[in-house]
């Protein structure tokens, strides 16, 4: 037997042993009810009988009897009144005897015409000597315990029936919605990391473990096809680099002395373009994961900016360009990662000066606010056109196809990864002319 079955059938005979055992409470509750008032009826009734007989006399009482007989018939309490011998006066005469000796609550037992009754029998005695019987037909109480259990059983099959029907469409349920996943599983292990798993709208727990997998999946499918594209960028753009530390330190094999340092210096500068192509990766692969969150401590931003600002500035002023920067006259403070920022920034100032061309102007803007803080740098040179601004935030893109300029195309990248690791982003505008960097960092 599989295990959904067994499970089902766990929670059917649960649930009819809840019901069984509920049901038998209300029948022993029902029962003590119905006794006790059956008893208080009863002691109720003979003290009115017995008020009777001393106050109207013994034929008041059993005309009474007599009248009672008649208009309820077998219903109800039925009576019977004996002299100080036992010997009958009225009422039914088989309860004369039945009930033995002595006074109080008694079980008598009777037959007439073949029938069997059970009767709960209160005796008592008249101040005259005569023994009162009342008496309860037990017969009611077992039509009525009959008739619960007949509803039980009923209410048991309703039950079952209803468990049944439930527990087959949960089970159909949950493997309909395991099976989606297994299935998102096993194409994801056979290579389709596009796959994902479908959410049906209703927030169930389901939904929510799909919307999780599904945010892990598109991360894990980021960050894979992230190293994808480091290693193929590696594989072109460290080519050179590391071609000209060949050729320079061949040359430098067949050279004299002089040209021999010429060449070293070249393979020295080659492999220092490599050795920060790899340093460039290593931040933005830290700042993507996470990592660099360890390092995380309270930045006062404004004063960064500054700092930053000022060694640049003679940079601008080599390149004939002009910068200007408007930073807050008060401390800006956030939780943040001081390195990482001004790598940022700097790279973002290097890019304008680099791109803008000559006689342009460089702005430096820090923008506050409840929510976060703004840093943008603005330049009023070519721009990029909108449809590579999100390409060039890429590891590796470069809108130069020639690859006339320095750098490894890294410097939007780790921008980008600065901002998503202080819960930001990076954007970018057009400034009318030129671009409009914006540095978005969270407060939180």
């Amino acid at each position: 037997m599989t295990r959904p079955w067994a499970l089902l059938l766990a929670l059917v005979a649960a649930s009819i042993l809840s019901l069984g055992a509920a049901l038998f409470a209300v029948d022993r509750i029902g029962e003590g009810i119905i006794d006790a008032q059956a008893q208080a009826a009863a002691q109720a009734e003979q003290d009115y009988m017995v008020t009777l007989a001393r106050e109207e006399g013994l034929a008041a009482l059993i005309a009474t009897f007599n009248r009672r007989e008649r208009i309820h018939g077998g219903s109800g309490f039925r009576y019977a009144l004996t002299d100080a011998h036992g010997k009958p006066i009225a009422g039914v005469p088989a309860l004369n005897g039945a009930a033995g000796p002595g006074h109080g609550w008694k079980v008598a037992v009777t037959e007439a015409g073949g029938k069997r009754k059970v009767w709960h029998v209160l005796v008592g005695a008249l101040p005259t000597g005569e023994s009162l019987y009342i008496a309860e037909d037990n017969g009611q109480r077992a039509a009525f315990r009959q008739a619960l259990i007949e509803v039980s059983l009923v209410a048991l099959g309703f039950v079952a029936l209803a468990c049944t029907l439930a527990g087959l469409w949960l089970s159909s349920y949950l493997l309909r919605r395991t099976g989606q996943i297994g299935a998102t599983a096993e194409a994801i292990a056979a290579g389709n990391l596009d796959a994902r798993i479908a959410t049906g709208g209703h927030n169930d727990v389901f939904d929510r473990l799909g919307h999780a997998l599904n945010a892990m999946l598109a991360r894990i499918e980021e960050l894979m096809t992230g190293m994808r594209t480091i290693t193929d960028s590696l594989a072109h753009d460290l080519r050179r680099p590391l071609a000209q530390v060949q050729r320079a330190l061949e040359r430098a094999e067949s050279v004299n002395e002089t040209e021999r340092s010429e060449a070293l210096a070249d393979a020295r500068a080659a492999t220092q373009d490599a050795l920060a192509t790899f340093s460039a990766l290593i931040d933005v692969a830290r700042a993507e994961t996470g990592l660099s969150a360890e390092s995380m401590a309270d930045v006062d931003v404004t004063a960064l900016l500054l700092d930053t600002a000022e060694l640049f500035e003679p940079m601008f002023e080599d390149a004939g360009q002009t910068f200007k920067y408007e930073l807050s006259d008060k401390p800006t403070t956030i939780r943040g990662h001081a390195l990482l920022l001004r790598q940022a920034v700097g790279n973002l100032l290097h890019n304008a000066s680099t791109y803008a061309g000559n006689g342009a102007v460089i702005t430096l803007t820090e923008r506050g606010g409840a929510e976060g803080i703004d840093i943008v740098v603005a330049d009023t040179g070519p721009g990029i056109p909108e449809s590579e601004r999100g390409r060039v935030r890429e590891r590796f893109v470069r809108l130069d196809p020639a690859r006339s300029t320095e750098g490894s195309g890294l410097g939007l990248a780790i921008a980008a990864a600065c901002a998503k690791l202080h819960g930001g982003a990076l954007l970018l505008e057009d400034n009318h002319p030129g671009l409009r960097a914006m540095l978005r960092l969270s407060r939180r």
